[in-house]
């Protein structure tokens, strides 16, 4: 048992761990594998956008860094460009030095990309996007179009405030879905038309506030109901907040009279985590499809083999400790670094091999922090940086939080290990108390004096900005998402944007497993339902008898 030196939480290296350590050369972390998370996640900004300048060209941008961000920042095209060379950063190794202060000041020189947009249409709002067109305030989709306020929604259209979701279209707040077509606040329903306030649906249509229900059409909360009925009541939902905002209490309290399932696994082999999707040999990994041998992996939407300790990084091998290593291969402590082989420690480097120490590299080779060398000096240098590395305690331990350039709260690590301000700042860790700047606007109005219904909403709400009605913070609603509410006949949000992505993080379970009991069969069992809670959860075997 080791004891963490951030939480000082008890934790293991397991048999299959201390062999991928070995075949990484790398130690036993000295951090459990929640807080390696955490300061993973500390170098994603996700969400707090700034309209700033580029530090190259002088044109306005749009960018995660904030006007007052000591770091430098370059527009996506001019990053790419051939007249930005990073290797004219370049600096001599010293070893009277650490290397994470070295790296610092490598990270402070180096103008980084503003925002990461592959392949996007119209869409320069929608951070780590591929292939989205027409979408706004979206982030890590792939594959979008006509898309806003969702995150990880992909491979579908039309569709705002989702999260999770694939292959959906004409959906609104749906989480963690698959195959819906016009749906609205759904969970974990699958292959599914024309439902509202349903979870764990697959294969119906037409109902409402239903749990559980398979190959069903027209029911409400779980009883069976005429088309007229059906017709009436979803008529009177859409056209009502106050219905809405009930209809989810309720639906909260109707879910809790059915046994839950303790994971949503699907096609796995000898893995635990929640929401794997053919994954084999997977220990406690999240929200990731076809993993293989893999350890304490978050968001991999397309596969990896053989990694541990990574977030957002498909198709990765050998790769350890690393936030966004896509196709990379043998990398250690990586950070958006994108088809790469052989690079370790090493920020925003593409198309490169063979790196240690860089940031904003794009096809290079034996570098180290931005200098060429050659190939028999890079690896003799490298030896001699990783062993005092080594002797250091350094080696294989990820960036320390406090050379992240966001604050704390700018990046998703706020999300899901909430701290406040002095809590942040005692860790030395960066803290932001800047407020973006008010919308320009003809009035705000409060969201209470909005009409329930969207055809009373006159075109001039364009001109307003409402005030949110749990944080007061102002909105607007842009001309798109307009169109989408009268077309869907839905009332316009009340919450600001920021909020309203809060609710859907609240109605997610905790990435975290617990140890408890099948409530049929009394199996001890992991699950992401804590044992304080109210809900009746049974084990893999007992659910699939229950449903089948």
């Amino acid at each position: 048992m080791r004891i963490c030196k951030s939480c000082n939480a008890g934790f293991e290296a397991t048999d299959s761990d201390q062999r991928f350590y070995k075949k990484m050369d790398v130690p036993e972390p000295h951090y459990c594998p929640a807080c390696r998370n955490q300061f993973r996640l500390s170098f994603r900004n996700e969400r707090a956008l700034y309209k700033r300048k580029c530090d190259l060209s002088g044109k306005s941008i749009i960018s995660f860094y904030s006007p007052f961000s000591p770091y430098k920042v370059a527009a996506q095209d001019v990053w790419w460009c051939d007249q930005f060379d990073a290797m004219s950063y370049a600096r001599d190794y010293d070893f009277s030095r650490p290397f994470f202060e070295q790296f610092k000041d490598l990270m402070k020189a180096v103008p980084h990309m503003a925002m990461i947009v592959s392949h996007g249409e119209n869409s320069e709002y929608c951070p780590y996007s591929v292939y989205y067109k027409n979408s706004y305030m979206c982030v890590s989709g792939v594959v979008g179009q006509n898309i806003m306020y969702s995150y990880w929604t992909n491979d579908s259209r039309d569709c705002t405030d989702c999260y999770a979701c694939s292959g959906c279209e004409l959906c609104y707040e749906c989480v963690e879905c698959v195959s819906l077509y016009n749906s609205i606040f759904c969970k974990d329903s699958h292959h599914s038309s024309n439902l509202a306030f349903c979870v764990d649906c697959d294969g119906c249509k037409n109902c409402i506030g239903c749990f559980g229900l398979k190959n069903k059409e027209y029911y409400v909360f779980n009883q069976k109901v005429t088309k007229e009925e059906f017709d009436r009541q979803m008529a009177e939902l859409r056209s009502d907040r106050g219905k809405l905002n009930e209809m989810m209490s309720r639906l909260k309290a109707h879910v809790l009279k059915f046994p839950q399932r303790d994971l949503h696994k699907v096609n796995t082999e000898n893995s635990t985590g929640d929401y794997l999707i053919n994954c084999r040999n997977a220990r406690d990994c999240f929200l990731s499809f076809g993993l293989e041998d893999c350890a304490y992996c978050w968001n991999i939407p397309q596969g990896a083999r053989d990694c541990a300790d990574i977030n957002y990084s498909p198709k990765a091998e050998l790769v350890y400790n690393s936030m966004s290593a896509v196709n990379a291969y043998n990398g250690i402590c990586n950070v958006f670094c994108w088809d790469v082989k052989d690079v370790s420690y090493s920020v925003e480097s593409f198309y490169s091999n063979d790196l240690y120490g860089c940031v904003g590299i794009k096809r290079g080779k034996y570098c180290i922090l931005n200098k060429q060398y050659s190939k028999e000096d890079y690896f003799s240098l490298r030896t001699k940086i990783v062993e005092s590395m080594k002797k250091a305690g350094e080696w294989g331990e990820f960036f320390p939080t406090s050379l992240s350039p966001f604050a704390y709260n700018e990046t998703i690590a706020q999300d899901f290990y909430p701290l406040n301000r002095e809590e942040a700042l005692a860790r030395g860790w960066q803290w932001t108390d800047e407020e973006l700047p008010l919308p320009k606007v003809e009035k705000i109005i409060p969201a209470s004096r909005l009409p329930d219904a969207v055809t009373a909403i006159p075109d001039d709400v364009l001109n307003w900005a409402i005030q949110c009605e749990v944080t007061d913070r102002p909105f607007k609603i842009i001309s798109q998402e307009l169109k989408f509410y009268r077309t869907q006949h839905l009332p316009l949000p009340r919450r600001h944007p920021d909020q309203r992505y809060q609710d859907r993080l609240a109605w997610l379970n905790p990435r975290k497993l617990y140890n408890r009991n099948c409530d049929k069969c009394q199996r001890a069992i992991q699950t992401t339902y804590s044992p304080d809670r109210p809900e009746i959860v049974y084990c893999e075997q007992c659910n699939l008898k229950e449903v089948y």
